[in-house]
């Protein structure tokens, strides 16, 4: 039987600052929190175009939060969905966490004091496991219910809340707290570089000038809760999650395919299990990484689905206001969402002011605008394939 799933607490942490009322402050203004910094002593690739959180959230440096900087932006959105959602006693709710490379930043440190004949800081690895972030919440708030961790690429985030969503649908909880995080390190900005997928200027999705993505960082979570447990903790919710997909294209390490084919099956799976049309979406906020190939193939995945009427319906992409922030990509655009439907308000796609031509049925949305949302269809894209599609609902 399906429980209907409700969002009753968000928490969001991101170059944009930290809360909710930041980022739909930023939302309304097109504010982007993507700025220059160095990272490798002036050396290539400095500097390096990218959504760092700002110091007003975490005082301390990349390299002095190494052991477990992913964790402190997990707590902070954490922290802010649970008290949003008046959900104070854990013990038999599910934690579910995604991330594609958590505390990797402390193991890099903890390698190259190795390599230098150094004594190298244990506290460095002990978190560098992805599952470690999780680990740390539920230890500390005294979390019982069920404990998963999610690591699907960038994929990670909405497929972490997918999953609490199927969970709660299939009656196997009735409350959960899920969501995604990754923090900035060289390791990742380095990686990125030798794929040659970063850009030196603020990305420009679905732009005929992109050339490349921001690295990013942050975190979000969401509360979610069958009605029957909402109702009973006289909770009020924000929004609804009607359904979810996924696909696994498995075409290529690091691209998609280029006509979009696991992006419109994980769009159709979300679409059938919400029990709705493409006629009744009113808003897409899509992957948009600005890279040359993954908005090629998210347009052409969307026409798959939507046909013409794809011009009908308005497209963003907030990565030009984020930066990537990888694992937690699809959680951050949950969030953000969750503000478009309740406060009428289309992001802005900055700095995409030339669309490219080849996307002549894709309605990117250039500037902050009003419009109502009822249905909104968040989709994240991942290396290898991975693609996870979930649709809210306004309430």
């Amino acid at each position: 039987m399906k429980n209907d799933v409700y969002i009753t607490g968000a928490g969001i942490v991101s170059a944009l600052g930290s809360g909710c009322k930041i980022h739909l402050d930023a939302l309304k203004s097109g504010r982007s929190g993507i700025e220059q910094h160095n990272f490798f002593s002036g050396e290539l690739p400095d500097p390096c175009v990218c959504g760092k959180v700002p110091h007003t959230v975490i005082a301390e440096t990349i390299d002095e939060t190494a052991p477990d900087r992913a964790a402190i932006l997990a707590e902070n959105a954490f922290c802010q969905a649970i008290k949003s959602a008046g959900h104070e006693n854990l013990s038999d709710t599910d934690l579910i966490t995604g991330t594609t490379l958590g505390n990797m930043h402390g193991g890099t440190l903890y390698f190259n004091a190795l390599k230098k004949g150094s004594r190298a800081d244990t506290d460095l690895v002990k978190n560098v496991m992805p599952d470690s972030i999780g680990n740390t919440l539920a230890k500390k708030y005294h979390i019982k219910g069920k404990h998963i961790s999610v690591s699907s690429a960038c994929a990670s985030g909405s497929t972490a809340i997918g999953t609490a969503y199927n969970r709660i649908m299939r009656g196997q909880n009735s409350i959960a707290i899920a969501g995604g995080v990754d923090a900035l390190s060289p390791f990742i900005i380095a990686g990125f570089n030798c794929l040659r997928l970063l850009s030196k200027n603020v990305c420009r999705p679905f732009s005929l000038v992109r050339d490349g993505l921001n690295p990013g960082e942050g975190a979000a979570f969401v509360v979610l809760e069958s009605y029957e447990k909402m109702a009973r903790r006289k909770a009020e919710p924000i929004a609804k999650i009607k359904g979810f997909g996924t696909a696994l294209e498995a075409f290529h390490y690091t691209r998609s395919h280029p006509d979009g084919i696991g992006i419109a099956s994980a769009i159709r799976k979300a679409l059938d299990n919400a029990g709705v049309t493409p006629e009744q979406i009113d808003h897409i906020h899509a992957h948009g990484t600005a890279t040359v190939q993954n908005d090629l193939s998210e347009y052409n995945g969307y026409y798959a689905v939507f046909g013409d009427r794809l011009s009908e319906i308005p497209v963003c992409s907030t990565k030009s206001m984020t930066g990537h922030t990888y694992g937690a990509a699809g959680a951050i655009s949950v969030v953000l969402s969750i503000l478009t439907i309740n406060n009428s308000i289309i992001p802005a796609t900055l700095f995409c002011n030339d669309p490219d031509p080849l996307f002549t049925k894709i309605n990117v949305s250039i500037h902050p605008r009003n419009h109502d949302v009822k249905l909104v269809l968040i989709v994240a894209v991942g290396f290898g394939g991975e693609v996870a599609a979930l649709v809210l609902e306004a309430l």
